[in-house]
Order: C-alpha cells, then sequence, then structure tokens
C-alpha cells in the first residue's frame, strides 16, 4: 500500500463514528470483543488529557493510537502514557504504526511533554522489536491486574 494515500488526524469531539470504528479496529487485530461505550467514547473526545489519532484511507479508520497525559507530581510538566496502537492487519509493516507514533510524539513536543512511554508484553516481540526500531529504551518492569 502507497502511504502517500493514508491521512493522519487527531480525532476530537465530532469524531465519534471514526473513535467507534477505532475501537472496533482495535478488537479485530486484540482479539478481543469489548464493546465500544458511545457515552465513554464522547467522554474522552471533550477530555483534554485523552489524545486521540487516527489513520485513515479513502476516508476508513485503518489504525489509530491512543493515550492519556499524565500530570507528574515529582516534577513539572506531565507524561504521555500510550494506551493502545493497531494498523489493520493488511496494512502493517507499511509505516503507518511508526507514523502514528511520530504524530503522538509532535504533539507531546507541541504540549511541552518531554516523555512518553508504552507497555508491550515481552512475548509480543513484534512489539517490542516495533518500539526499539522507534528509538524506544526498553526497562524491565513487572505489571500487576487488579481485578475489581
Amino acid at each position: 500500500m502507497n502511504n502517500k494515500y493514508v491521512t493522519y488526524k487527531k480525532l476530537q469531539s465530532g469524531n465519534e463514528k471514526d473513535f467507534h470504528d477505532l475501537v472496533l479496529l482495535f478488537n479485530d487485530v486484540f482479539e478481543t470483543e469489548n464493546d465500544a461505550n458511545h457515552e465513554n467514547i464522547r467522554k474522552l473526545l471533550n477530555n483534554p488529557s485523552f489524545v486521540c489519532l487516527a489513520a485513515l484511507h479513502h476516508h476508513k479508520v485503518i489504525g489509530g493510537i491512543t493515550a492519556y497525559e499524565l500530570m507528574s507530581y515529582d516534577k513539572a510538566g506531565s507524561v504521555m502514557y500510550v494506551y493502545d496502537l493497531a494498523v489493520k492487519n493488511s496494512h502493517q509493516r507499511s509505516g503507518i504504526g511508526g507514523r502514528l507514533v511520530s504524530e503522538l510524539l509532535a504533539d507531546c513536543r507541541n504540549k511541552g511533554i518531554k516523555e512518553l512511554f508504552v507497555q508491550a508484553e515481552e512475548a509480543d516481540a513484534h512489539a517490542v522489536h516495533f518500539y526499539q526500531k522507534l528509538g524506544g529504551e526498553s526497562f524491565q518492569t513487572r505489571q500487576f491486574h487488579f481485578n475489581l
């Protein structure tokens, strides 16, 4: 696929359908069956601490990244946490994911954010390689989940 036909846009209030389509794409790529909660989608697109960027091909969502700006309490400013990043299977390995990260990094720079972080499971070799290739520095950590 030729990337010159892919457009990138920051989703905001009024882009609920594109965000809904992105959630469905996340479900497909991650092989999950999460519902798209329309009320939460609306709230998130109106939340200034939430960032959602979409990659579109012929006005159809083929990829996207979501992130949250987290205020720091120990230093001035904030950091950005990548929550999800996915590209439609048929469009993977064509530079779209890297461009989405680049767009998010540019958004961070514009906001004065100096750090972005993302989690990747060690077993997901493709994701680990992807973030390393983009220049991400890996740290050994453990993640704990509490089901409530």
